[in-house]
């Protein structure tokens, strides 16, 4: 089969198009036909070898952390899945496989995808779904009527947690400039704030949950924002647990994972039509190296899709 293999750390060239053997599912997995994956900016991360202290991978090693597809094949163990469903898939990091013809995944990782999208677009949602849906629902517990702010909204997990918080009950407010002040608007977020211009600092107040995607100095008014006993998660970095004290608030940073449960839950979401994903460029597989430097570059709104056979 053709999957994509680097052999060492380094810049997008270290990604190969090449014939490797086709996986075999063992008793816990399934077998996935793979006909759609997705780049996110940590395989870039991973590829590079900035992650490689507590999360190094093993070479020759394929990426790929979102998938969709269909099951060919199936382990003896498993039970809720069969041959021809149509599927979508987180797998762990330390196995990825994504960007490949097939792959294989514990069962405990897939679950059936949207029947409302496409396999791109059931391929675009996984892990940054997953992320969203695991701050919101896992770390946070929110509740309608909350009133919710999110640093970094427009990015590819931004835009899921504005989605999921609104058909939540929330009231969200987030940051996002240019363009994607227009998208946030589209999927219903109650306020925008273009943080080119304004300081959020100086306009939010009574945040029951402030969420950090971005982190950078943008970070730190996050704390002036939060009502007594709020809650800050952040993703890129751990909250000084003196500071939360001082601010009289919660916060923890957040290390998302995603199951078959969450998965399930996305799914229902998406066909309810409250979760839309975005795809900026679909890419063949063929074209790795290409499609990793126009997401390194920053010049893109929106996922890229490997596009598979």
């Amino acid at each position: 089969m053709k999957a994509i293999v680097i052999n060492e750390y380094g810049d997008a060239r270290v990604l190969k198009y090449e014939e490797i053997t086709k996986p075999v599912p063992a008793d816990n997995e399934v077998l996935i036909k793979v006909k759609a994956s997705a780049l996110n900016p940590i395989d870039s991360k991973i590829r590079n070898g900035y992650l490689h202290a507590f999360m190094p991978i093993s070479f020759p090693f394929t990426p790929g952390w979102e998938a969709a597809g269909i099951i060919e094949a199936t382990g003896k163990n498993v039970t809720s899945l069969k041959i021809g469903d149509e599927v979508y898939t987180r797998p762990n990091f330390r196995k990825a496989g994504g960007y490949a013809e097939y792959m294989t995944v514990d069962e405990n990782e897939v679950a059936l995808k949207p029947k409302t999208l496409s396999f791109t677009e059931a391929a675009a949602m996984p892990l940054v779904a997953g992320a969203a849906h695991a701050i919101l629902f896992k770390a946070a517990n929110i509740k309608a009527g909350q009133k919710i702010f999110i640093l970094g909204a427009a990015g590819s997990v931004g835009l899921f947690a504005v989605q999921m918080a609104k058909a939540a009950g929330a009231y969200v407010i987030g940051t996002a400039s240019g363009d994607d002040i227009a998208i946030l608007k589209s999927l219903g977020i109650d306020e925008v704030i273009d943080y080119k211009k304004v300081d959020y600092a100086n306009t939010v107040s009574g945040i029951d949950l402030a969420i950090d995607l971005a982190g950078g100095p943008a970070y730190e008014s996050l704390w002036k924002i939060l009502k007594k006993g709020g809650t800050l998660l952040s993703t890129t970095m751990q909250p000084s647990p003196e500071t939360a004290k001082e601010y009289g608030v919660n916060a923890s940073q957040v290390i998302t994972e995603t199951n078959k449960a969450a998965l399930q839950e996305i799914a229902v979401l998406a066909d309810e039509g409250k979760l839309t994903p975005r795809v900026g460029k679909v890419f063949p597989l063929s074209a790795i190296v290409e499609a990793h430097k126009l997401m390194d570059s920053g010049a893109i709104s929106g996922k890229i899709i490997l596009e598979i056979n």
